[in-house]
């Protein structure tokens, strides 16, 4: 039975390092270091937007948080709850240049909750911020 436990916990210590969820700030500087850690050199100032979660998702959203779902994230439990939006420039991701392109962290009670790195370039989209970029 001990050795089942171990394995047990040793699983779930891996899922959870790989997921994007458990991250605490406190500060603009800890969302840098946030996203720093994921390959993200920021340049310029950061904005904090006050934001509410809907209470219900539209396609819109409900698209946005399949993205949240594939870095760990959920905002489905954060429906209608106040959160802050930290927006960053970009100046690259995983070592290369981007131009026209800002990342996003969703902060809801001092945790790291979701968020993108959006190009805003003709042939720009949305990527996400922890995982495997496309």
């Amino acid at each position: 039975m001990k050795h089942f436990s171990a394995l047990a916990l040793a699983a779930a210590v891996l899922m959870c390092a790989s997921c994007g969820g458990g991250y605490r700030v406190q500060s603009t500087e800890d969302v840098g270091r946030f996203l720093s850690e994921h390959g993200i050199e920021t340049v310029g100032d950061c904005t904090v937007k006050d934001i509410t979660i809907p209470a219900e998702f539209g396609d819109v959203y409900e698209r946005y948080n399949e993205l949240q779902k594939r870095q760990g994230f959920d905002l489905a439990g954060y429906r209608d709850r106040e959160a802050q939006v930290y927006t960053f420039g970009v100046a690259s991701v995983d070592g290369g240049h981007t131009d026209f392109t800002e990342a996003h962290v969703i902060v809801c009670g001092g945790e790291v909750i979701g968020g993108d790195i959006a190009s805003y370039a003709i042939d720009g989209g949305m990527d996400v911020i922890v995982g495997e970029r496309d």
